[in-house]
């Protein structure tokens, strides 16, 4: 499997991402967000008004990072220009929530969650930064 497909392969499992983003007084601040990958695109959502939101607004340089945390390690690091847009759509919040809670969950946490206060966040990579742990891996591999 090439260095390629390992990434996409990782970032279309429901990995928890890291969203880092430049803060008041340029302090970074970084937090765990659900996304979707799709067509090279990530897509987040988050409250309106909320400290990541009120940061993209000021400086859309974001990171994402999102890692697997059992060996061997891996993790990518995507740095790009984040877009704010309107709430996501019930049927994308859905998969959103389905793509981690597991069905059932998932279509509970959506009926009980209003989407009406919430903003989307489109990435759209720049560049990509891959980092493979040399912990757990073979001679060979």
């Amino acid at each position: 499997m090439s260095e390629r497909d390992d990434r996409e392969d990782l970032l279309k499992q429901p990995n928890i991402a890291v969203l880092a983003s430049v803060g008041p007084g340029g302090r970074p601040h970084a937090v765990p967000i659900w996304y979707l990958y799709e067509g090279g695109v990530f897509t987040m959502s988050t409250g309106r008004g909320s400290q990541k939101h009120r940061n993209i607004e000021a400086n859309p340089e974001v990171t994402l990072v999102v890692d697997r945390r059992t060996l061997p390690y891996y993790a990518v690091m995507v740095r790009g220009t984040a877009e704010v847009g309107p709430p996501l759509s019930q049927e994308a919040r859905s998969r959103i929530a389905v793509r981690y809670l597991g069905e059932e969950m998932g279509r509970a946490y959506v009926a009980r969650r209003g989407g009406d206060e919430s903003i989307t966040i489109r990435l759209r990579p720049r560049r990509f930064i891959e980092y493979h742990g040399v912990a757990g891996r073979s001679e060979a591999g």
